[in-house]
């Protein structure tokens, strides 16, 4: 499964609001930012696109973890 599977699966099962999703972020403590799956407006097969005060758009292989309700979903490399 790639992320844009888990990503899509949330989506349609309305439970995207409920996950947290990590991904690399240069420059931030161990290189790692969390991000609200509520906060993201539109998921693509690349790329999804962030809220913050602006719209971000965010690669799916910055993606290195999908949680829902403190379990893995998915973890980049397995």
């Amino acid at each position: 499964m790639r992320a844009y599977d888990a990503m899509g699966k949330l989506k349609w099962k309305e439970e995207l609001d409920s996950c947290i999703i990590t991904i690399r972020h240069r420059g931030s403590e161990n290189n790692e930012k969390e991000i609200s799956g509520s906060s993201v407006s539109e998921v693509k097969k690349s790329y999804f696109v962030y809220k913050s005060p602006d719209e971000t758009i965010i690669p799916m292989h910055r993606i290195l973890r999908i949680e829902l309700k403190g379990r893995c979903l998915w973890k980049k490399g397995t």
